[in-house]
């Protein structure tokens, strides 16, 4: 199963975040949750506050949304 997220992340400066958009496979929502809260740059919130939204997507979607993070600097900041 694929999933979308959308995830606040930090390092950005006191108090401010950037909304993210990553895309996780899993057995389940909940082993995808369970990888998401140990991505790096992910607000730190309690009850897993950093993460907005978690959605079902196609295989299309997913491969698609990989793409785009290879991509983004902010996620592949060396």
């Amino acid at each position: 199963m694929f999933f979308k997220l959308v995830m606040e992340g930090g390092h950005v400066g006191a108090g401010k975040s950037y909304e993210m958009v990553r895309y996780f496979d899993g057995d389940d929502i909940f082993c995808v949750l369970a990888k998401a809260l140990h991505t790096s740059r992910l607000k730190k919130k309690e009850c897993a506050g950093g993460i907005k939204l978690i959605k079902k997507v196609s295989w299309r979607e997913y491969v698609k949304g990989k793409m785009r993070e290879r991509r983004d600097p902010y996620l592949n900041r060396h």
